[in-house]
């Protein structure tokens, strides 16, 4: 069934240029990487869609495995490290990351296609000990540090009673997270036709708490100064 990947490539694409346009017009690190992230998720959810109608390669099935299986939950973690942590630290993480990127790319290219692609999809690719080690390593740590790293901001906004919409908006973020985190559990226990629709509703949760911390929150009206009163300069 072709739509559900369709959805979700057309979600996680619409996500990545309304994000850019928001980087472009106040750069910053976490939006830049949260783009990558998004068009990661994009990309990734376009191969199944190409594999389907078309039929399955092992190009399309090797872009589906890195880019989706492997590498996006990652780059949306280092997006929420950028909101939590200096920005020197966080340019380290990024660094380790790339090299873990490159690392992944570099075993997906090598791992060889089974027989039947065409039925199995990007399931066929063989994974060798290190290619299932890292992508569970990427997607467990990626996971507990953005839902860890946003529980933990949207507690402290409440504690503090400040920044109502980026709250709520963590929240969100965080619950999309586990919805998408959800749908690879479900891939592997064999419900592959379920993936796409815990994919769908996480990036439209994850885009939505993106939307909401972007929003103001209305602050309440400032006294007027008496007359007199000296001002700070």
């Amino acid at each position: 069934m072709v739509i559900f990947p369709l959805i979700a490539t057309s979600l996680a694409f619409g996500c990545c240029l309304a994000v850019l346009r928001a980087t472009i017009a106040r750069p910053k690190p976490a939006n830049l990487v949260w783009t990558i992230a998004f068009g990661i998720f994009g990309t990734a959810a376009l191969a199944e869609v190409i594999g389907t109608i078309i039929g399955w390669t092992p190009l399309l099935a090797r872009t589906y495995y890195v880019l989706g299986a492997t590498l996006v939950v990652g780059y949306l973690a280092l997006g929420e490290l950028y909101l939590l942590m200096r920005r020197e630290w966080v340019d380290r993480i990024a660094g380790a990351l790339i090299v873990l990127s490159a690392l992944a790319l570099s075993l997906v290219s090598k791992a060889s296609i089974g027989p039947g692609i065409e039925e199995a999809g990007w399931q066929a690719l063989e994974r060798s000990p290190g290619l299932t080690l890292l992508t569970i390593l990427m997607n467990s740590v990626g996971t507990i540090i953005l839902v860890g790293g946003l529980i933990y901001s949207a507690i402290s906004f409440k504690r503090r009673g400040i920044m109502r919409n980026r709250m709520q908006g963590c929240l969100l973020i965080a619950a999309g997270t586990l919805s998408v985190a959800s749908g690879g559990t479900l891939t592997r226990l064999g419900s592959h036709q379920y993936l796409y629709i815990a994919m769908s509703l996480g990036i439209a949760l994850i885009f939505a708490g993106y939307t909401k911390t972007q929003k103001p929150d209305t602050l309440p009206a400032r006294s007027p100064i008496p007359a007199g009163a000296v001002r700070d300069a």
